[in-house]
């Protein structure tokens, strides 16, 4: 049997439900979600992560990126090799694409950018299903936010500044709560 992570003590936001709901726990075995319940699960060999009431969701699937790396001296940017002009660029970028969220915000409500980053992005990827959500079945890719980001869509930035739990396909890969 594959390990077993269950998180208990959270709110739940999966895309669908359109709103953060509590009373739900979540088992992972391996790199796919096992069982989503409003009743205990009983996983006596799981390793158990109390979330302390913050907000559990699926991962974010960034679909599109937009990177541009210019320089002054035109001259200078031709005899440069594209690895160091895409290596600038991606520096520019990390920095930029944590306030991609809260700018949007100005003309789309929070829920509608978090399913273009969960369940429209697995769409596009042909994974309905599979990412982009928390039903049993899909892959055991999810973050847990220390807040509610439905009122503060800042709170997915920051570089992951405001997660305490990454996890992508079972493999924990940041865990503060434990």
């Amino acid at each position: 049997m594959s390990q077993q992570i269950l998180f208990r003590n959270f709110q739940l936001l999966e895309p669908s439900f359109g709103e953060l709901r509590g009373g739900y726990q979540l088992l992972v075995e391996g790199d796919t979600v096992k069982q989503l319940s409003e009743t205990p699960i009983k996983a006596s060999d799981a390793d158990v992560i109390d979330c302390g009431r913050r907000t559990l969701m699926p991962g974010l699937i960034d679909c599109h990126v937009h990177a541009i790396h210019s320089e002054v001296n035109v001259r200078f940017m031709e005899a440069m090799p594209l690895t160091l002009i895409a290596a600038r660029a991606a520096t520019r970028l990390r920095g930029d694409q944590s306030k991609e969220f809260t700018i949007r915000q100005e003309v789309v409500s929070p829920i509608e950018i978090i399913r273009s980053a969960t369940t429209i992005g697995a769409e596009v990827l042909r994974m309905p299903g599979k990412v982009g959500t928390l039903q049993p079945g899909a892959f055991s890719d999810a973050i847990v936010v220390d807040g509610n980001p439905l009122k503060d869509l800042a709170l997915l930035g920051d570089q992951g500044k405001h997660l305490s739990v990454i996890m992508k396909a079972g493999i924990l890969h940041k865990n503060r709560l434990n």
